[in-house]
Parts: C-alpha cells; sequence; structure tokens
C-alpha cells in the first residue's frame, strides 16, 4: 500500500475521533488520544520515509563503513549542458570516477552526453530502460526523487533489479550557497565510506546555474584526496569489506 494513503486513513481517524469526541465528556479523551496515536502514527511513517539513511521501508543505501577511505560522489538530476560537459572535463582530468543519477527525459534529450559519460568509466543510475539503451551499462541503481521511499516505491525497485541509494553527505548545492560553503558542508560531514550527494542538473525547470557546484567538485577532489580518500562509483563501494 502507497504510504500517502495510509497517512490519509490516519488523518481521517484522528480527525473522526476529535469530531466524535464533542458529543459527550466521557468519550473525549479517548477521542483525543486516538486522534493523537493517528496523528503521530502518520508523521513517524512520513519522517521514516523522507529520512536518507533509514531502511524502514526497505534497503537503502547511503554509505559503506567498512569501505575505508573510499568514497562515492553522486551527481543527481542531469544530463545538463553546459554543466555535465564542464563536470565530465574535471573529473577526466583528475582520473575520478563518479556515479550519476540521470533524469531518463534528459538522458533523451541529450544521448552524446550519456554516451560520454559511460565512454569515460562513469556509473548511471535510474530511468533503466531508456538509460540502458542509451549508455549500454546495466542499471542496477536509483536514487528516489528527494531520497522519498516506501513500500510500494520499494517493491518497485526490487521487481526490476533495483537497489535504493540516498546519502550520507549532502551539502545542500542546489540552494546555490557559493562554492566554499559547498566545499566546508562537504568537509565537516565527511567520512569514510561516504556517498556524497551533489548535483549537475536543476530539475524541475532546469534554468538554474550549477557552476558553484561545478567548481567546488575540483576543490573537493583535491581537499579529500590530499586526506588520503579515493573516489569510486557507489557499486564499487558497497562491494568494499564484503
Amino acid at each position: 500500500m502507497r504510504l500517502i494513503y495510509i497517512i490519509g486513513l490516519l488523518t481521517v481517524i484522528g480527525t473522526g475521533a476529535l469530531w466524535c469526541g464533542w458529543y459527550g465528556m466521557a468519550r473525549r479523551r479517548i477521542a483525543a488520544m486516538l486522534a493523537a496515536v493517528s496523528i503521530l502514527a502518520g508523521g513517524v511513517l512520513l519522517l521514516l520515509a523522507v529520512l536518507p539513511d533509514y531502511s524502514f521501508y526497505g534497503t537503502t543505501v547511503t554509505h559503506n563503513f567498512a569501505a575505508g577511505k573510499n568514497v562515492a560522489l553522486t551527481f543527481d538530476d542531469g544530463p545538463y549542458p553546459p554543466y555535465t560537459d564542464e563536470l565530465l572535463k574535471i573529473l577526466e582530468q583528475r582520473q575520478v570516477k563518479a556515479t550519476f543519477f540521470m533524469v531518463a527525459e534528459n538522458a533523451e534529450k541529450h544521448p552524446e552526453l550519456v554516451a560520454k559519460i559511460a565512454a569515460q568509466g562513469h556509473e548511471i543510475a535510474a530511468g533503466k530502460r531508456i538509460l540502458e539503451k542509451l549508455s549500454g551499462q546495466k542499471i542496477t541503481l536509483m536514487r528516489p526523487p528527494h531520497g522519498f521511499r516506501d513500500w510500494a516505491v520499494i517493491d518497485t525497485l526490487q521487481k526490476n533489479g533495483l537497489t535504493a541509494v540516498n546519502w550520507s553527505v549532502i551539502p545542500r548545492d542546489w540552494t546555490n550557497p557559493g562554492v566554499s560553503v559547498i566545499v566546508d558542508r562537504i568537509m565537516e560531514q565527511m567520512h569514510p565510506g561516504a556517498i556524497i550527494l551533489l548535483h549537475d542538473g536543476g530539475s524541475p525547470k532546469y534554468v538554474a546555474s550549477r557552476e558553484e557546484t561545478i567548481q567546488a567538485v575540483s576543490v573537493i577532489i583535491d581537499k579529500l584526496c590530499a586526506e588520503g580518500y579515493n573516489f569510486v562509483t557507489v557499486n564499487e563501494l558497497m562491494q568494499k569489506g564484503e
């Protein structure tokens, strides 16, 4: 069952309990308790669906502490020229592999970028059928939009041979807080086996600049390399320490 239906049902129960509570003092306290429990349960279920590092609804990969000083750079919402092109140049110069969680609609608009990403050895995820066709890669990973997942989402992923991937390091780069802020936030949150969430796209309108992210990536790679970190794809990260 989809989470939204369950939350809706709990809200109806809670509202109904409050309404019934107006009829008679003896029932008011019980009605208020039932309403509070229903609303609280709905809130908890919703929270568990959006918190990135919980697997309440099913397996969600956010990190791998056993991977040691290996970390995964991931990029969402592309491909998005010219920023994806600029990012690929930086990754190629520094010989760093990353994982791209693409929007299938964008991939169809920019198949040359999908092919370029695959040719450079980066990992491509999400939009299974379309991206497999465009990249020639077998797609095994998906990042649920905004990290949201419930039983229905996880069931759909499992039926399609996909694993949900969220993150453990998030600098909120899509808000364009400044290059130094993006870098500082990542360095403050960094830990062995981390999955870093960044954006080379600007879903849903694709009018926002991703230049701050692109500039930050160079600094992030240099700083983490200086601290002994190694960059791998998400699938490689998951296999470390097994």
